[in-house]
């Protein structure tokens, strides 16, 4: 398949076999666990990738799960504890990371290495081809991208075999980015292990520019502990479902303001008291994701989240106070209300790099500066800043446009192929510079 894929490519976009690789790999369901996805979801889609890989040339640098000290660490999400802790040993051998290289090994110096997360947001959506455009989970986050920079990759080395001994190129296929895990078992043990290089590209949908900066996000989680009443007697319970629902409004309308003025991003997200109509909730939760471009700011809206809160106290008091059937709530607000988070102290991602960023340039990538106008989003990029490295966020295909995240994800092949054409430019480029 690797000499068939060499010459039926046409100047580095993908071949028909690159294309069969990757509907094979969207055909494995590999939605996160922490969405409802098979535990071995990961370790199958490595599998295929990593024989595809192998059939255009690439070595394997690493095949394995993480280690279970990683999950202990304080920034975890709590839900990656959650869904690990069910039967650890599996969990981890579920979710391994995969490096494949070309180029013998290299100093940091010269290295390049391209990043692409395997699990993917549910439900599975298996792979469908109507005409150039590839539908199904995965299409474009981020199965399609991996694969677009792999036969980039793989045509360059093939264009120019001297390649080898001057410069690596590593490919990081990870778990853990989606759920909310935030790359935490998946990119950051490959960083902790060494697995960096000069140049780091994420290949995240960004309609094939690169953005230098992204977000990092916190979940706070306000959760009622009250007591349950039937609807003959209303009043003698504890109504979780008036009080979270007053405070999605009031946060909506106090800390969205505040948070879009920092750059930040507020979304209302889960809601959950029960399901039926013939009874009081007592008990239930409020999610609020808040993505933020630099941790002060994140600093400032934790703070102003518990001062909002206590405010809220106050004016559910006064609009309720003459409401028999919620007097007993707000007696006890302080009591049954609770705030805790779900994820918080992450890092972001804000690097410029001149001499970098020029290479990118020569390879057709342009610089588009997401934190500035509100575009950057959150991915698992942010562990990979250090010294001596340049990271980018950078892949074909839009979130938004595309669909990702939705049932109808979808990439043109068209797409997939400048980003090929494209990566192969820039391990030309990058080899050029490290001569």
């Amino acid at each position: 398949m690797a000499e068939t894929a060499r010459t039926t490519r046409t100047e580095g976009g993908l071949a028909a076999a690159d294309l069969q690789w990757l509907t094979e790999l969207m055909a494995v369901d590999s939605v996160s666990p922490l969405e409802g996805g098979p535990l071995d979801g990961a370790a199958r889609a490595q599998r295929v990738f990593l024989a595809g890989a192998a059939e255009r040339g690439f070595r394997t640098a690493l095949h394995g799960p993480p280690a279970a000290e990683l999950l202990e660490r304080p920034e975890v999400p709590a839900t990656v504890r959650e869904v690990a802790g069910r039967d650890l040993s599996a969990f981890l051998e579920g979710q391994p990371s995969v490096v494949v290289a070309y180029g013998s090994p290299q100093p940091q110096e010269r290295r390049l290495v391209v990043n692409f997360h395997m699990d993917t947001v549910g439900p599975h959506v298996p792979p469908r081809l109507e005409g150039r455009v590839l539908h199904g989970r995965g299409a474009v986050d981020d199965k399609g991208p991996g694969v677009a920079a792999a036969a980039g990759i793989a045509a360059a080395f093939a264009e120019d075999p001297g390649l080898d001994g001057r410069i690596e190129v590593q490919i990081a296929s990870v778990p853990g980015e989606e759920g909310g895990a935030m790359g935490t078992y998946g990119t950051r043990a490959l960083i902790d292990a060494g697995y960096t290089g000069r140049l780091m590209v994420f290949a995240e949908p960004t309609g094939n520019t690169f953005m230098d900066g992204c977000t990092a996000a916190m979940t706070p989680r306000i959760t009622v502990a009250g007591q349950d009443s039937t609807d003959d007697h209303p009043a003698d319970g504890h109504n979780a479902t008036v009080l979270l629902g007053f405070l999605a409004d009031f946060l909506a309308r106090r800390l969205g303001p505040l948070a879009h003025g920092m750059g930040a991003k507020l979304c209302v997200s889960g809601l959950h008291t029960g399901n039926a109509h013939n009874r009081v909730y007592g008990s239930g939760q409020l999610l609020l994701n808040i993505a933020y471009p630099a941790t002060e700011q994140a600093e400032l809206l934790a703070a102003s989240l518990e001062v909002l809160i206590e405010e809220a106290r106050t004016e559910f008091a006064h609009l309720h106070a003459h409401d028999p059937f919620s007097r007993r709530t707000v007696k006890d607000w302080r009591r049954i209300v609770r705030l805790d988070w779900l994820k918080q102290g992450l890092p972001t991602l804000n690097n410029r790099d001149p001499e970098a960023e020029l290479l990118l340039n020569d390879a057709g990538f342009v610089r588009h500066d997401g934190l500035a106008d509100g575009s950057a989003f959150t991915c698992d990029a942010i562990w990979a800043p250090g010294p001596g490295r340049y990271v980018v966020v950078c892949g074909p295909g839009r979130l938004d446009a595309n669909g990702a995240h939705t049932a109808d994800e979808f990439v043109h092949l068209d797409d997939l192929d400048t980003y090929a054409l494209r990566i192969k430019d820039l391990v030309h480029a990058f080899a050029a510079h490290t001569a």
